[in-house]
């Protein structure tokens, strides 16, 4: 089997000690989980058992074996075959197997007979690779063996321009999303919906309560957890043949450059103008597409930068201004300005031509969306030297 499925999580906070049981844990790279201090190896840092050996183990004390001393953080239903070097999704987590129950401890009567353990072909050794957060009920997946669910898209596939081919391309396709915010939300969804193959979420902030009325990725009871740590275990449960990366932390030009460049595409959903252009100098030297967008109250707009001819952000704003008060949010205006970022992403990855030089500027109160020409700065210190 290349899946299972998480039936229970377990927290040791000292070694030697009982575990209490968790809904879901925080998973850090290099780090293992949050809080466990059962297995302090680096290469050992989470253990993983089938879910019917872990009852066998606790039911069951047979005199001479060590059976009272086997613990394991994540019991998997199902009889999931793992293997030293395999990469697992659990959750929005990726673990790497590193290792395998091979032998007893030194008190047990199997290992002094020289035996192998009874449990090695069902509990291994991990650590985490990725950071992320992992529940219980969450698929546990071989990353790269799930299959892409072409099913899904068969009322997708049927829209004049995009067939099989344009979704062969998207399964293909990589997109950068900065901010899981209110654009966020629904470009990741939105993308994540339309079959796009590897998505990255970027986001250091973590979840408020006045994001609720228009982060519909969120519930109450993420408040205070990483945006990107919810917002991309979401999108696993939701779709999970999708390769999903997630950062925690804030883009800079550090980051930035080795992140940005990986990628097919970057989405732009942030508040602050200063991030913006930093994304903008970004995509423009990696030679990536660029689509923003912004909103206040009603209105929003959306822009695309995908051509060398196409004038960039700075262009628009070479002097970088924030705006004077802070930008009001209303959910429908975020559904609608995120939608419209993911709709010119998907049109662009599926091959769709779109002439350049327009913002899309939507009016909420009007429900009407208007193309408003813009023009190239051949003074821009960004791309005013690209051909006009």
């Amino acid at each position: 089997m290349n899946a299972g499925r998480i039936s229970r999580i377990q927290v040791f906070e000292a070694k030697n000690m009982p575990g209490r049981q968790e809904a879901a844990v925080r998973v850090v790279r290099n780090g293992g989980i949050e809080g466990d201090r059962h297995c302090m190896d680096q290469e050992k840092q989470i253990s993983i058992m089938w879910e019917d050996a872990s009852r066998f183990v606790e039911e069951e004390e047979i005199k001479g074996l060590c059976f009272s001393r086997i613990k394991a953080n994540l019991m998997i239903e199902g009889r999931m075959r793992l293997e030293v070097g395999d990469k697992i999704r659990a959750g929005s987590a990726l673990l790497l197997i590193t290792d395998r129950k091979g032998t007893c401890f030194d008190e047990c009567g199997r290992y002094k007979t020289g035996m192998d353990c009874m449990l090695k072909d069902c509990c291994w050794f991990a650590t985490a690779l990725e950071d992320g957060e992992i529940r219980a009920g969450d698929l546990l997946t071989k990353a790269g063996s799930q299959e892409y669910d072409w099913q899904r898209y068969e009322r997708q596939m049927m829209v004049p321009g995009m067939g099989s081919e344009a979704q062969e391309r998207l399964e293909k396709a990589s997109v950068l999303v900065v901010g899981a915010g209110g654009l966020g939300c629904p470009v990741l969804t939105t993308l994540a919906e339309a079959g796009v193959g590897r998505i990255g979420i970027m986001d250091g902030d973590v979840v408020e309560r006045s994001n609720l009325n228009r982060q519909y990725l969120y519930t109450p009871s993420d408040i205070g957890k990483k945006k990107a740590v919810c917002a991309g275990a979401w999108l696993k449960r939701f779709r999970p043949d999708i390769e999903l990366e997630a950062w925690e932390e804030r883009l800079t030009r550090e980051n930035g450059k080795r992140i940005v460049s990986s990628f097919d595409l970057v989405i732009c959903a942030v508040d602050k103008v200063k991030t913006r252009l930093l994304i903008n100098r970004l995509a423009k030297e990696a030679g990536k597409p660029l689509i923003d967008g912004a909103i206040d109250g009603h209105y929003g707009t959306v822009t695309a930068v995908t051509g060398r001819q196409d004038p960039c952000l700075a262009c628009m704003n070479p002097e970088g201004k924030e705006p004077v008060h802070i930008s009001s949010s209303l959910g429908t205006t975020t559904m609608i300005v995120g939608a419209l970022e993911a709709q010119l992403a998907v049109a662009y990855l599926a091959g769709q031509k779109r002439k350049g030089g327009s913002v899309l500027s939507y009016d909420g109160i009007y429900g009407t969306v208007e193309e408003i020409p813009v023009f190239k700065n051949p003074s821009c210190p960004i791309c005013g030297g690209d051909d006009c």
